[in-house]
């Protein structure tokens, strides 16, 4: 009898063992299809992955060939390339109402930067990344969930440090083209003072320092963008705040070159 049930939960432990075996062998399947299947529905664009490997145990992943796409009515193939980003996960933190991120650091990223008709697909995405935002949490009052649902809903993240460092702007307008140096970003403790953000809403905040950055690079271009970094500073004033600041001092850096 004894011997029964020590071989019982010896196969006990073993399925245990197996099954998250096999669960962290998909777990990067999984992750990449969500990005691809979500991803869409966030940028208003196409979004695919060329992989993705994460290590569970110590919360450390990569994302390689991640590309962002263009809204319609842009010719570009893409908005964005990110060749290579790392992620680091407070595990922990996974189990509680707060997802804790320590870092995500995208490295050499190629932005290309598209104006027509006086408007950006840079801008056009973060508009479409805002609005998916307002889309949930936005407009009449919900009916109050029930206490499963109110758990998902309430999941926020938190980011310690987001990093793009290296990057470049492929910048197009009135036909002319030009490559430009993106300068770095750096943002620090997304969510941390509020008790967490929607991911949806740090991805606003992300999208949002991207644009002002991108609109800082083509503004240092000069006379060549005028009219794109125009589209740009418009652009960022519509989202206020840091960006709104950022858009203006463009418009003027650029316009200061031309006298006027």
């Amino acid at each position: 009898m004894k011997k029964a049930l020590l071989f019982g939960a010896i196969g006990i432990v073993l399925l245990a063992v197996i099954g998250l075996v096999v669960f962290v062998a998909y777990l990067d399947a999984m992750v990449k299809a969500g990005i691809e299947t979500v991803g869409p529905k966030i940028t208003g664009t196409t979004v695919t992955v060329e992989s993705v490997k994460l290590l569970f145990l110590t919360g450390e992943g990569r994302i390689k060939g991640l590309v962002i796409g263009n809204p319609k009515g842009y010719q570009s193939l893409s908005a964005f390339k990110l060749g290579d980003a790392r992620i680091k996960v407070n595990v922990p933190s996974a189990l509680t109402d707060k997802l804790i991120i320590e870092e995500i650091v995208v490295d050499a990223p190629d932005v290309t930067y598209e104006v027509v008709v006086a408007r950006s697909n840079i801008a056009q995405i973060q508009e479409n990344v805002s609005a998916f935002g307002r889309s949930l949490g936005g407009g009449e009052p919900a009916p109050k969930p029930a206490p499963q649902e109110a758990n998902v809903h309430q999941k926020k993240v938190q980011i310690n440090d987001f990093i793009v460092r290296n990057g470049r702007v492929n910048a197009s307008t009135l036909g002319q083209n030009v490559t430009l140096p993106l300068p770095d970003i750096h943002l620090r403790d997304i969510g941390k003072e509020s008790g967490g953000v929607t991911a949806e809403k740090a991805a606003a905040e992300a999208f949002a320092a991207l644009n002002r950055s991108v609109v800082q690079s083509v503004a240092g271009a000069g006379k060549f963008l005028e009219k794109g970094a125009a589209a740009a500073g418009e652009a960022a004033k519509s989202a206020g705040g840091e960006a709104e600041k950022a858009g203006s001092k463009a418009v003027e850096g650029v316009k200061g070159l031309f006298g006027k």
